[in-house]
């Protein structure tokens, strides 16, 4: 009904923030810190079946459409850009874009 694919087994931190929902899957296997926030067609989930899911740290913010796989860390304060396809580390307070996603910039996380 919403659009919305969060299974009971995710680990979710407080505070997390769903913008423009809709199109949004999580892996039941991941795990999200608090304050975190997700818009419409994010996307969090394995590479390979069987390779492992994201951590996402506190503070991360998901631009539309993003796209997280794989057993990767995204880290406190990254910023993730409107359709990034991320299947690399993130370092903390970094702002990501593109496909692979690539830095562009750091933030205080």
């Amino acid at each position: 009904m919403t659009g919305i694919d969060i299974p009971r087994t995710v680990e979710i931190g407080p505070r997390l923030m769903i913008h423009h929902f809709g199109g949004i899957i999580i892996h039941p296997q991941a795990q999200i810190g608090a304050d975190c926030v997700l818009r419409h067609g994010v996307t969090i989930g394995e590479r390979r079946e069987g390779g492992g899911v994201p951590i996402i740290e506190d503070n991360v913010t998901f631009g539309a459409y993003a796209q997280v796989f794989g057993p990767i860390r995204v880290g406190s304060g990254a910023t993730l850009a409107a359709m990034a396809v991320v299947i690399d580390d993130v370092a903390p307070g970094t702002t990501v874009i593109g496909a692979p996603a690539k830095p562009t910039g750091r933030r205080d996380a």
